[in-house]
């Protein structure tokens, strides 16, 4: 069976996994409340999935513009975030030699000491809805989470939760793993000097998405 190239036919895998017979036509413009279910659920579930790790497929890079106006107090500077950002990968031109924690994200916005410059580098995961670009590990994720979602609303079909659990969970480990094979974490030592003058512990340390 050829990978499913639109939202409506992940919808309909996630029923299958259900062994609902019922399907959909349509989620842009639903008619019954099973195409219902699949409107108010589907983008919801896909951006907290993208959002809940740096997948490679939905990696990109921008320079992203100064905001004209300040930050309301501190010296920093404010750079707007893209339309289609979803998380944050890295900051920098370079994620080996120019990586910089030193920033926060507010709202819509990057706040970060940039020297006034005109843009900033970004590496971010983007909001991608094209179904045909996901990988096919991810896209099992997605049917998995849509599954318990629809399984929850749809009267009779709470006893099968576990087992979608489990296929949610395995496919979960599945993707993590490869992505992580594809994009190794980068570790950086920080000198013992330099620790302590800090006072850090000297060593590998992480920030929870990099290894520092």
């Amino acid at each position: 069976m050829a990978a499913p190239n639109d939202s409506v036919k992940v919808c309909n895998l996630s029923l299958s996994l259900l062994r609902h017979s019922e399907k959909m036509t349509s989620i842009e413009t639903p008619e019954s409340d099973l195409e219902f279910l699949g409107s108010e659920w589907y983008d919801l579930i896909r951006e907290a999935l993208l959002r809940s790790h740096p997948w490679n497929f939905a990696r990109k890079r921008k320079m992203i513009p100064l905001d004209s106006a300040d930050p309301v107090f501190g010296d920093l500077n404010k750079y707007v975030l893209p339309n289609d950002y979803l998380g944050y990968v890295f900051i920098g031109e370079d994620p080996e030699t120019d990586y910089e924690t030193d920033f926060l994200i507010e709202g819509e916005h990057v706040l970060i000491s940039y020297d006034d410059a005109a843009s900033l580098p970004m590496c971010y995961i983007q909001n991608i809805d094209e179904v045909s670009k996901f990988d096919p590990i991810f896209t099992n994720l997605l049917v998995g989470e849509l599954a318990l979602v629809f399984g929850s609303s749809i009267v009779g079909y709470d006893k099968s939760l576990k087992k979608i659990t489990a296929f949610r969970d395995r496919w979960e480990a599945k993707a993590r793993a490869k992505n992580g094979q594809e994009n190794p974490a980068i570790v950086r030592y920080k000198s013992l000097i330099i620790s302590a003058r800090n006072n850090i512990q000297g060593g590998t340390q992480t920030d929870g998405q990099h290894l520092l």
